[in-house]
């Protein structure tokens, strides 16, 4: 921030500085990173859903002392968002868990949050969070007032998807435990080398509220870039991807209770989402497990630290 202040001494104290910028979670906080490129720390208008890497428009002040602070107030679009649109597609057909629409600003737009159910050319009202569409109810034809004898309908529970953003990366061996392999800083390993076994890891703290009890309909994994010049770097090898229960470090190795799923990458990987088995692996992730490696032939990939992407799991699930 001290920088920060610097680029903002043209402006007179009190006044006010209106800027535009991209928001970026960098695993713990999130931040604002600048046209310059440069990240800062802000205050965030309550409420703010940031969506990686969306535009947003913040305004700078500086006091009489030449101290500056900035001030989230949104995102922003081209255009407006629509309010209505009409169903194009249900994916898969009959049991939606993605609703394809045409917004009434001519553009379609494809969402998996939905309360209740909808056919195609169903007319729908939209809310917005985080540069995704919410559908909340179908736009009625004529108001219709039920007589008092009828019986409400139970409320319909939307489904959601959770997204697991790691909270450590790390590698672990037995003469060393964990963060004391190679050039440390959260880079994650697996296989051997001179003698020595190493598994990774990536772990994603407390187990999240929302999934208790929910039926995991999906898991994907971002498994991340491939550190160059570690192992056979120049040829493909195959990644055993496994669940682990911790949420954290533990004292010793993790114990790995689901999968291998194994996964081959070529040479140069620079990182893709991975599709996991949800029945396998979708029940240790929602009580509060992460993912590791382990096995194999000897390979690294970079850390969390270097890419917030790296290790990021997202799950959806319906109750």
């Amino acid at each position: 921030m001290a920088g920060f202040d610097k680029t903002r001494a043209q402006i007179p104290g009190g006044g006010l500085g209106l800027e535009f910028g991209n928001a970026y979670w960098n695993g713990t906080d999130w931040l604002v990173r600048t046209t310059a490129g440069n990240l800062i720390k802000a205050r965030w208008m309550d409420p703010i859903q940031p969506l990686q890497g969306g535009p947003l428009v913040y305004v700078v002040t500086k006091d009489d002392y030449g101290l500056a602070s900035a001030l989230v107030l949104g995102g922003y679009t081209d255009r407006p968002r629509p309010s209505t649109g009409t169903v194009q597609d249900v994916v898969p057909a009959g049991v939606a868990t993605q609703i394809v629409i045409k917004g009434d600003d001519a553009q379609t737009y494809i969402t998996d949050r939905f309360i209740g159910s909808y056919a195609i050319a169903d007319q729908v009202y939209l809310t917005w969070d985080a540069a995704k569409p919410t559908i909340i109810g179908k736009v009625p034809a004529v108001a219709i007032i039920p007589p008092p004898t009828q019986t409400v309908p139970a409320a319909a529970v939307m489904p959601g998807s959770t997204t697991l953003v790691a909270t450590a990366s790390d590698t672990y061996w037995a003469p060393g435990g964990w963060g004391s392999w190679a050039a440390r800083g959260e880079k994650v390993y697996t296989g051997n080398q001179n003698g020595q076994t190493v598994i990774g890891a990536w772990f994603y703290g407390a187990p999240r509220p929302e999934l208790a009890g929910k039926t995991i309909n999906r898991v994907r994994f971002y498994l991340p870039a491939r550190l160059p010049g570690v192992g056979t770097y120049n040829s493909s090898v195959t990644v055993y991807i496994y669940a682990h229960n911790s949420g954290a470090r533990p004292g010793g190795d993790v114990a790995r209770i689901a999968g291998p799923h194994a996964v081959t990458i070529p040479p140069g990987f620079g990182g893709a989402w991975v599709d996991l088995d949800p029945a396998i692996f979708g029940p240790p992730l929602a009580a509060g497990g992460g993912l590791g490696i382990a096995g194999g032939l000897y390979v690294g990939f970079v850390s969390r630290l270097d890419n917030p992407e790296a290790g990021k799991s997202i799950l959806d699930w319906s109750a």
